[in-house]
């Protein structure tokens, strides 16, 4: 996600590479920089058109939450504490792998002298598609939880400008999805493996 490799850059990765193995007395071997510069293109576009990083908005109907109670309702559905004021995130089943979903919340408010005091009106769920393993489930478990989360909360699943989220309009992103599996099957970088991570970072 910072763009394709480029002549300069190989450069400095072949004078580091190479201080590196005079260091330990090796020789390094180097592939043709034309041929490397032109695949981080093709893989950079690749990348580019096959990025999906999706979000869901559950807005307040009525009463404003606090940060109190947004994380009692989100533990219920497995989330944890995150590292960063107002992110709470579902783990994947495989320790180190990146998370399932993350949720987020006003962070001025999870760090206000008196957070029960804080109004919340909306939460977001975030999936980074290709940082997760297809197995997860990751996609029927966001809308699980946003519908959970909307129904527990007295709140509404929109999309980020505010418009309610039909089943059917659910439905297909999940078909699209599975297409974006294949296509990224297809090209030995499946989501969740350590190339797609890399790639899609």
């Amino acid at each position: 996600r910072s763009g394709a490799l480029n002549e300069i850059e190989y450069s400095e990765f072949v004078v580091k590479t190479q201080a590196f193995s005079d260091a330990i007395n090796a020789t390094p071997e180097f592939p043709e920089m034309r041929d490397e510069v032109a695949r981080a293109r093709e893989l950079d576009q690749f990348a580019s058109a096959h990025d999906a990083q999706l979000g869901f908005t559950i807005r307040a109907r009525s009463a404003s939450w606090s940060p109190g109670y947004i994380h009692q309702v989100a533990a219920r559905l497995g989330f944890v504490a995150g590292s960063i004021p107002g992110r709470m995130v579902l783990p994947a089943s495989e320790e180190g792998a990146a998370p399932v979903l993350v949720l987020g919340f006003d962070a001025q408010a999870a760090l206000a002298e008196d957070p029960a005091q804080s109004a919340i009106r909306d939460i977001s769920l975030y999936l980074d598609v290709a940082q997760v393993d297809r197995a997860e489930q990751p996609f029927e478990r966001m809308r699980e939880a946003a519908e959970s989360l909307a129904s527990t909360m007295e709140g509404v699943v929109t999309d980020d400008n505010g418009q309610p989220l039909a089943a059917q309009t659910m439905d297909v992103i999940g078909s699209e999805l599975q297409v974006l599996y294949d296509t990224l099957e297809q090209r030995d970088m499946p989501s969740g493996s350590m190339l797609a991570r890399r790639l899609f970072s």
